[in-house]
């Protein structure tokens, strides 16, 4: 479960003054009737007029074009300049318009510190997206110092409008306990809301919960259908889920087909996880027939991202001439991008690359070290490995690769505490 941050809140609002003369109420509708016929040059040239004879209107019209590029390149400068008159007037949505120029930097230095004074505008006029923007803020400390309490003022706000983001991300706080009393019934209560209102992210949490037993009974029949909405919606990690649950039978009957129906749905929105899951079922011929070269295209795909069971098995493929041709060069190269991650798998067979001279020259030091750092990341076969490459090398070699895995397993376990 994560908080939403940085959500860009666009609205494309034209206003109509009920106190304009009647020449400038007809020059505005000119405007209005072009504008939404989308002939922007023309709503441009009636509003440009009234605009510079200080209708506020019209000002904020102009901004919007400007800001959105309608008809002309987008100018968030000019846009700035045309909704700022508005904006101190009190039109919310000008404030609004200002605040996220200022909040993203878009056409103008980024200032945190103006940003938060416009939303704080428009969110004392009980704007729920500035609101929510507000709260952002206070929450990751941008423009100002962290401040959960005040995040948590403004994001109660908003969710009390009926804003989804809003109440989702209370919802975490409550779940966390951060800043808050942990709460779980109340979190669920809160992401229900947002669920109903079709938020994915509100969705999969509520997944989550149950399919973790977090803080709710464990129930993998409302897991699974949680995450089957928030996939149906296009929600990466929710359709993994759902692909898991079903290759597994977890509130399910097991169904391999199904699995790969929705892991397919994943790797198509390039989640490497769920690529390297599709190329598995290929490897292994689960749920489908099996296909040595669609597995290899899946792996591909995800090692291209990092993913590091995809690079051993794509090593493994090509170490074994497996569906491609034999290539131990290339499988030792992705062994090692493997194990430099951690992947105590990828560990082991990098070691029996250096072992064995296979892609690589021989090198048992270099060997002994790789299975030392697999066997203490909990691989098996490295712990049979290192005493098999152990025996008959030198006290000196042996101390020298235990030193070189002890202060691998160091820096990697101080890399990983960075995350």
């Amino acid at each position: 479960m994560t908080l939403i941050f940085n959500e860009r809140l666009w609205r494309a609002v034209v206003f109509v003054s009920l106190a304009m003369p009647v020449a400038n109420a007809d020059e505005f509708a000119d405007g209005l009737k072009a504008f939404n016929n989308e002939d922007y040059s023309t709503a441009l040239a009636s509003w440009k007029p009234l605009a510079e004879s200080g209708d506020l209107n019209a000002m904020y019209n102009i901004g919007l074009i400007y800001e959105e590029g309608l008809g002309v390149d987008i100018d968030k400068s000019k846009a700035l300049q045309w909704y700022l008159l508005p904006a101190e007037e009190g039109d919310v949505s000008a404030q609004f318009s200002l605040a996220t120029i200022y909040d993203f930097g878009e056409g103008v230095p980024e200032d945190n510190q103006k940003a938060i004074y416009w939303y704080t505008k428009a969110a004392k006029q009980a704007d729920e997206q500035a609101q929510f923007n507000l709260a952002l803020m206070y929450n990751s400390g941008e423009g100002t110092e962290v401040n959960i309490a005040e995040a948590i003022k403004w994001y109660e706000l908003s969710a009390d409008l009926g804003f989804p983001s809003a109440q989702h991300n209370l919802a975490y706080l409550y779940n966390t306990g951060e800043g808050v009393p942990e709460n779980n019934e109340q979190a669920l209560r809160l992401y229900k809301k947002a669920a109903e209102q079709k938020h994915s992210d509100s969705q999969y949490a509520i997944a989550l919960m149950y399919d973790e037993g977090d803080g709710v009974p464990e129930d993998n029949v409302l897991a699974i259908k949680w995450y089957s909405v928030a996939g149906e919606q296009g929600h990466a990690d929710a359709q993994l889920n759902v692909g898991v649950m079903y290759e597994n039978g977890e509130g399910t009957e097991v169904d391999a087909a199904a699995a790969m129906k929705w892991y397919r749905m994943a790797a198509d929105q390039e989640l490497p996880v769920a690529q390297f899951a599709v190329g598995l079922m290929f490897d292994e011929g689960v749920g489908v027939v099996e296909d040595n070269a669609a597995a290899i295209s899946w792996y591909q795909r995800a090692a291209a991202q990092g993913y590091s069971m995809a690079q051993n098995n794509l090593g493994a493929m090509h170490d074994a001439g497996e569906g491609i041709p034999l290539n131990d060069k290339e499988a030792a190269r992705l062994y090692v991008l493997a194990a430099e991650q951690g992947n105590a798998i990828a560990q082991n067979n990098l070691g029996v690359m250096y072992f064995s001279g296979s892609g690589t020259k021989v090198d048992k030091t270099e060997a002994l070290k790789w299975f030392y750092i697999a066997r203490e990341l909990g691989n098996a076969d490295a712990k049979d490995n290192s005493e098999l490459a152990a025996d008959g090398m030198r006290r000196s070699a042996i101390r020298k690769a235990t030193r070189m895995a002890k202060l691998w397993l160091e820096n990697f376990a101080g890399e990983s505490s960075v995350y």
